[in-house]
């Protein structure tokens, strides 16, 4: 366990609502036990408190796997997300499922343990920034599940990457950089498919001049988002 972080200071736009005259002392009041972790699997607390609200990410980038029938759908996770990990065990559901996390850049996160959150109950707007965070991620776990109803598979991912450009891409005088290195396994797993399917499916939005693998094995998103799929044409289609 790292030492405690300042969360204003890491993650500025949760003060944003709190009044000028307060910021220093909300910045000083609200700090957190940070825990940082390198690549691999995350295996986080099976039992928390009561009082514990998760955790805050910080920096770096998780995949959260959730294996249900032996197929596997991953969620990606980075800076700003809130996670609690306890809420995804499926003990007490009809249906079993697994829940793995793993850690595709080195992490970083704020634990808001008890402590924490008695804290964050001082402090209203930070705590509706904070909901409002878990309301967005709703929102795209959402758009996530519509997006693996889309056909064919080379559709799934063109929209999968320009959602991921909406947090993790960046504007360039060539398109849009997507500052994610994500395997055919990963990205496999995004859009509902086998590896294969994915490898012949990025083979195809790359002909058509869409995507493009950098040196570094990110992307790079050319045009605009389309604004009415049904008229992307595609070489192949992908079951």
């Amino acid at each position: 366990m790292a030492a405690g972080i300042r969360i204003l200071e890491c993650d500025p736009e949760l003060g944003l609502r709190v009044p000028a005259a307060e910021i220093t002392r909300a910045r000083e009041a609200l700090v957190a036990p940070a825990a940082s972790f390198d690549r691999g699997v995350w295996e986080p607390p099976h039992e928390i408190g009561a009082g514990h609200l998760g955790y805050l990410m910080v920096e770096g980038l998780l995949a959260k796997d959730v294996i249900l029938a032996g197929t596997t759908c991953t969620e990606l996770l980075g800076p700003g997300d809130l996670l609690h990990p306890e809420a995804t065990l499926g003990d007490e559901t009809l249906v079993r499922y697994r829940v793995l996390w793993h850690v595709l850049e080195p992490a970083r996160l704020a634990v808001l343990d008890e402590n924490v959150a008695r804290s964050l109950g001082e402090w209203p707007p930070v705590m509706r920034t904070l909901l409002e965070r878990a309301l967005k991620r709703t929102l795209r776990v959402s758009l996530h599940a519509a997006l693996l109803e889309l056909s064919p598979v080379e559709t799934r991912l063109l929209v999968l990457f320009w959602l991921l450009a909406e947090r993790w891409g960046r504007v360039t005088p060539d398109g849009v950089a997507l500052r994610l290195r994500l395997s055919h396994k990963v990205l496999g797993q995004l859009v509902g498919c086998q590896r294969a399917s994915v490898t012949t499916a990025l083979r195809h939005v790359e002909e058509g001049g869409m995507v493009a693998r950098r040196s570094d094995r990110t992307w790079l998103l050319r045009g605009s988002p389309p604004d009415e799929l049904a008229q992307v044409h595609w070489h192949a289609h992908t079951a």
